[in-house]
């Protein structure tokens, strides 16, 4: 570990800042979200993922991956509360969107986050950082390039150390975003998805529907590749989220030794 700025960093991945809040407590979980609800349940997209594979912890369906624009005309007494272009729910107490803004402070305060863990490489905005300062809010932040050109390549190790910080659930409520909510954070909650067992068709669907009208073949090709394998030996089992299928993928895999768990992932590399 080294430190920055007094904050201290994790030298096994560069791309990884974490910024704890500088002071308070983090927000206690709200006991419900009425008022999301309200929100998303006119905005069913054309398809989603059957209700089984994306069942949540508590026992509720989430029927659909359901994204809101900020255009969206609210109820009277959430017209002060503007999400970030394409948020979404991606798992209960796991949210995903476009680069917040001040104009979405409030409705991200209805959350009641603990982390927000963010995909760009740029400097975070000083307003921003503020908004986490004074919500008690930790900072994670995963810089990874967007796959525009051919010979610009995500990397594995990062994608897999964020999802080592989501899979952790001291860290939620989370919200993880890039610019757009579309390309980077589509290949993150894709891989994700991969942890979870969807199927490719499935987690392609999903990808595509947040990237349109501009899917990127790289990433969905980054999404298939990706050897998700290398998560488990890294994740703190007893803070595992109880997501569906994603307690079952572990438990299928805990009795491999570490030396399994690598020639697994030297055996994908190598397709």
């Amino acid at each position: 570990m080294g430190k920055e700025d007094g904050v201290e960093t994790q030298s096994d991945y560069s791309a990884l800042f974490c910024r704890p809040p500088t002071g308070g407590q983090p927000p206690a979980q709200p006991e419900h979200l009425a008022f999301l609800h309200r929100i998303l349940r006119d905005n069913k997209p054309d398809s989603s993922p059957s209700e089984s594979d994306s069942q949540t912890d508590n026992g509720d369906a989430l029927s659909d991956v359901r994204s809101v624009s900020a255009s969206l005309v609210l109820d009277d007494e959430d017209a002060e509360l503007i999400p970030p272009e394409n948020f979404a729910m991606v798992n209960s107490w796991l949210y995903r969107s476009s680069f917040p803004k001040k104009k979405h402070f409030s409705f991200l305060k209805t959350l009641g986050l603990r982390s927000v863990l963010t995909l760009i490489l740029e400097d975070y905005p000083e307003q921003n950082i503020n908004f986490l300062d004074e919500n008690g809010i930790t900072f994670f932040q995963y810089g990874i390039p967007g796959n525009k050109e051919p010979f610009v390549q995500i990397p594995d190790e990062t994608i897999t150390a964020a999802l080592t910080t989501i899979l952790d659930r001291r860290n939620h409520p989370m919200l993880i975003h890039c610019n757009k909510g579309k390309h980077r954070t589509g290949c993150l909650v894709g891989c994700l998805r991969k942890l979870q067992q969807w199927s490719l068709t499935m987690i392609f669907d999903e990808y595509r529907r947040f990237s349109f009208p501009k899917p990127r073949s790289m990433d969905q090709e980054f999404i298939e590749l990706y050897p998700e394998q290398a998560v488990w030996p890294l994740v703190d089992r007893q803070w595992l989220p109880r997501w569906n299928m994603l307690v079952l993928n572990e438990r299928l895999l805990e009795q491999k030794s570490p030396d399994e768990y690598a020639h697994e992932i030297e055996l994908m590399r190598g397709m």
